[in-house]
């Protein structure tokens, strides 16, 4: 089976959930033989080839032209956007996540106008025009049935899976990278996904301070900082003379970043949305105590593996911190062995599935 993957958000400066998630899926397929797969790229991202930093082979169209002879897709695959609508191919859908359109969330601004009327048009033809949608949580699947008139039945809900997985041999010094980064193991909490609103990393640095966790450890927060968003916990920083206690990292290597989980005391996930939540996947596979949220699909996810606060209250997270102290060995092992369910084959599997339905 020829089957076609809209790759063009590789074109991203700095890689987040997205466009591992190409590279992950693409991967997983290209181990079934059954399959083969090509990336495709819009062709009016040919200009910023140079920032696709991954050597994968491709295939370029335009509009629902693809420029290929010898290569007919009976499956067109959107991971992101744009949408994939390659003439005599069945289309597919991933929708990985709504919160820019929740009312709940009106008033947080996670998004520009611009950006939130432009993915909503997305969406809508994905309801109109997808032959199926894969959606990588419930949680998800009922956001997207509130907002748009689609058969639930031919929304087909697949698990992610970690992009990030402790490695057995790790020839990077450990105390070498903790000690660039000013931190010690198993004395500070890790954050990932940068500073951000939708990542809530205001309320999450108000929850330590709280928590007076902050007396003993550090709060390493890892990954893309947002300007606007950091200039308001420099302020509380100084406010509070937490400096020597909140470390920002910006965007780190994967290897860092490996070494980071690895030896940090606890996961500290309150974000306000999310449509999945790998990392939470990921500390689990770290054997690390987790909190994440009640909104969104972290519950979901976290399966009742985790510590689940209120992301609206400091208290509630402030309180969850010091509720991680009693996660004993027997439940991080569980938690643990839940997490090594996801993996990349499944999703790749399940994903054929969906594939085969449509082909058949």
């Amino acid at each position: 089976m020829k089957v076609l993957i809209e790759g063009s958000t590789l074109f991203t400066k700095g890689y987040t959930g997205i466009p591992h998630y190409i590279i992950c899926l693409h991967k997983a397929l290209k181990k079934n033989s059954n399959i083969d797969v090509f990336l495709a790229y819009n062709l009016k991202k040919i200009k910023s080839l140079k920032h696709n930093k991954v050597n994968i082979k491709h295939l370029w169209y335009l509009k629902n032209i693809l420029f290929s002879l010898k290569h007919k897709p009976q499956i067109s695959h959107s991971l992101h956007t744009p949408f994939l609508e390659i003439i005599g191919s069945k289309k597919i859908a991933t929708i990985h996540d709504l919160a820019v359109h929740l009312p709940e969330f009106a008033d947080y601004n996670f998004s520009s106008e611009y950006f939130k009327k432009k993915r909503f048009k997305l969406f809508k033809n994905f309801a109109k025009n997808a032959d199926a949608i894969i959606s990588v949580s419930e949680n998800t699947k009922k956001d997207f049935l509130n907002f748009f008139d689609y058969p639930p039945e031919k929304i087909h809900v697949i698990h992610l899976a970690p992009v990030f997985k402790p490695k057995v041999n790790v020839h990077i010094e450990n105390d070498t990278i903790l000690e660039s980064y000013l931190i010690k193991k198993h004395h500070y909490y890790l954050s990932v996904g940068g500073i951000s609103l939708r990542k809530n990393s205001y309320n999450l640095l108000k929850g330590f301070h709280l928590s007076k966790k902050h007396l003993q450890n550090k709060l390493v927060f890892a990954g893309k900082i947002s300007l606007d968003e950091k200039s308001k916990l420099d302020k509380y920083i100084e406010n509070n003379n937490l400096k020597d206690q909140i470390i920002f990292t910006n965007y780190i290597t994967d290897d860092h970043l490996s070494i980071l989980y690895k030896n940090a005391k606890a996961f500290l996930f309150p974000t306000y949305y999310e449509g999945f939540g790998i990392p939470i996947i990921e500390a689990m596979s770290y054997r690390l105590p987790v909190l994440t949220s009640i909104t969104g699909s972290a519950p979901e996810i976290a399966n009742n593996n985790a510590i689940l606060v209120n992301p609206f209250s400091e208290e509630s997270i402030a309180k969850g911190i010091v509720e991680l102290d009693s996660i004993d060995d027997l439940q991080l092992e569980k938690a643990k062995n839940y997490a090594s369910t996801f993996t990349w084959a499944k999703v790749a599997k399940e994903t054929i599935k969906v594939y085969n339905s449509l082909a058949n």
